[in-house]
């Protein structure tokens, strides 16, 4: 599919949902926010030991694409959309065979989304024995899979407005 497909597709969801939906769409990502919060409350040794022992690690060497889907855009675009052109920016400078990810402030890091609206895997993926914060990251894979049920039942719709301006036009 693409990270610059993904990214496109995430920005015309949003921008051609209807009030009701983009309503709904701002509850189900304000859920998967704070169930990010709760995560980063619990599993701050954890984040302390990527930080400091890892130094990133896991943002390097990796398949942008393989980690990025099109429910982590909407929610990265609905909780801070204020990142859209630095991340627009970052696509820019992908590259077909990226061996980190684009997405690291100066290429190595921080990332340049905030820390309680990153991408479901970013998120979630620790070196280290997961076990004591497996409630908060089974809650954080359901409101992320809430999401993606959304976005693919309303997507007939919002794609049946995208043709129909395409027909007036």
């Amino acid at each position: 599919m693409g990270i610059n497909y993904k990214f496109r597709k995430a920005e015309e969801i949003i921008r051609e949902s209807d009030p009701d939906d983009l309503k709904k769409l701002g509850g189900i990502c304000q859920e998967i926010q704070i169930a990010e919060e709760e995560l980063l409350r619990a599993s701050q040794k954890l984040m302390e030991k990527c930080r400091d022992g890892c130094e990133g690690l896991c943002c390097r060497n990796i398949q942008l694409d393989d980690i990025i889907t099109l429910s982590d855009f909407v929610y990265i675009l609905m909780v801070e959309d204020q990142v859209k052109e630095t991340a627009r920016a970052c696509l820019e400078k992908e590259s077909m065979f990226s061996a980190d990810c684009i997405f690291l402030k100066n290429g190595k890091g921080p990332c340049l989304f905030p820390v309680n609206a990153r991408p479901e895997k970013c998120i979630v993926t620790f070196c280290a024995d997961e076990t004591p914060i497996r409630k908060e990251i089974r809650r954080l894979a359901s409101n992320f899979d809430k999401l993606s049920r959304f976005i693919l039942l309303r997507k007939p719709r919002v794609l049946k407005k995208i043709l129909l301006k395409m027909i007036r036009v």
